[in-house]
This record gives C-alpha cells, structure tokens and sequence, in this order.
C-alpha cells in the first residue's frame, strides 16, 4: 500500500491512493478522539466487493468504491448500501462535478477523489 509510484495498473494505482487517503484520515479521527475508526473492504459470498467500509467501534459508517471513470454507481456498492442502511460514496478519478443515484430510499454520491478527499481531515 505505501508504495504507491509502483503499481503501474491506473486503475490500482488510484484505488492504492484513495486508500492512503482515507487511512490518513481514519488515522487523524482515532489520534483526535472522535472514535475509534477502522478501515476495510468488504465482499460477499457471491465474490461482489466494493473497495472500503469505514467502521466506528464495530458499527458501518460509509461504504466507498474507487473507479477511474465509471459516472454510475456500482451495483455492488449499491448492494452493500441497501443491506447495510449506510451513505455510499463513489469516487472518481476522472472526472468533475458531483451527482446523486437513488438507490431505494438512499442515495449514493459520485464524486471526483480529489475534491471528497480533500475535505477530509
């Protein structure tokens, strides 16, 4: 994971960024007291996965998927959402703006990485 300039598939590559990013950032909030976050990925028994799954003490709190240019939000993000009742984020890597998918009474936010990243802390 930390040595990111060597992955040469993009693709991974970018998914290996968005996960520094978001270990820097569960990182902060545990070093800070706002809880005690961890950092996952999550699949299934029918192989569907998406990329991370933000936990405080034990508990889901966000489901993220990392895609280079996919503007539609993954069915398995959309899967984990609706079985977990948690926010899901897709981050691209490619990409500008943000958007909203429905996804039953839950929506999923399509956001450029650089931009969602940045507000962390």
């Amino acid at each position: 994971m930390w040595d990111a300039p060597r992955i040469e598939d993009p693709a991974a590559r970018f998914e290996n960024m968005v996960a520094m990013e978001l270990w820097r950032a569960v990182t902060n909030w545990n070093d800070l007291g706002y809880g005690q976050f961890t950092l996952h990925f999550i699949k299934n028994k029918e192989q569907q996965e998406v990329d991370f799954l933000i936990a405080n003490r034990h508990k889901p709190v966000v489901v993220i998927e990392a895609k280079i240019s996919e503007t539609h939000a993954s069915s398995p993000l959309k899967k984990f959402q609706k079985a977990l009742n948690i926010p899901a984020v897709q981050l691209l890597d490619e990409d500008e703006g943000y958007r909203m998918f429905s996804n039953n009474d839950r929506s999923i936010l399509v956001a450029p990485a650089y931009q969602w990243l940045s507000q962390l802390p």
